[in-house]
Order: C-alpha cells, then sequence, then structure tokens
C-alpha cells in the first residue's frame, strides 16, 4: 500500500505539472543552442531554428502527463482493491 500511495502521488504530480519533470529537457535544449551558436555543427538540417522556434516541445509535456494518468489511476485502484470496499 505504501508503494501504491507514492505512485499516486508521483502520478498526480506528473500529470498535474509536467514542467517539474521536464526541466532537464530545457536544459538539453538552451546547451545545444549555445553549442551551435559557438560553432558546432547542426546534426540534422536546420536544427537552430528548430530550437529556437518550438522551446519545450508540447508532445513531450503531453506524454509525461498521459504516463502520470496512468500511473494515478493504476495506484487508485490498487489502493481500493486492498482497503476490501472493491474485490478485484
Amino acid at each position: 500500500m505504501i508503494a501504491s500511495s507514492i505512485l499516486l502521488a508521483f502520478g498526480l504530480a506528473l500529470m498535474l505539472v509536467p514542467k517539474l519533470f521536464a526541466a532537464r529537457s530545457e536544459a538539453t535544449r538552451l546547451r545545444r543552442l549555445q553549442e551551435i551558436r559557438e560553432g558546432d555543427s547542426e546534426r540534422y538540417f536546420e536544427e537552430e531554428r528548430d530550437l529556437l522556434a518550438y522551446g519545450s516541445d508540447h508532445r513531450f509535456l503531453q506524454f509525461w502527463r498521459v504516463i502520470g494518468a496512468v500511473a494515478a489511476v493504476v495506484a487508485a485502484r490498487d489502493l481500493i482493491v486492498h482497503s476490501g470496499i472493491i474485490s478485484g
């Protein structure tokens, strides 16, 4: 039950504030942009323009929201079954 409670808290956090978990992604994007500006070659066509135009990837945040929702549902179901309210 402790593990389910932790999973529920983690899932809700992911679902409600995924940007907390995206800070590393943003730091990586900014570091790569700085490397290109300092003369490093682009890994693919117009990488710099892509980094400037799109910033944090909303699909990335959406993906983690879905993962958080699934984790929260699984944890809530586990807590309900183990509490004896509903037999599983």
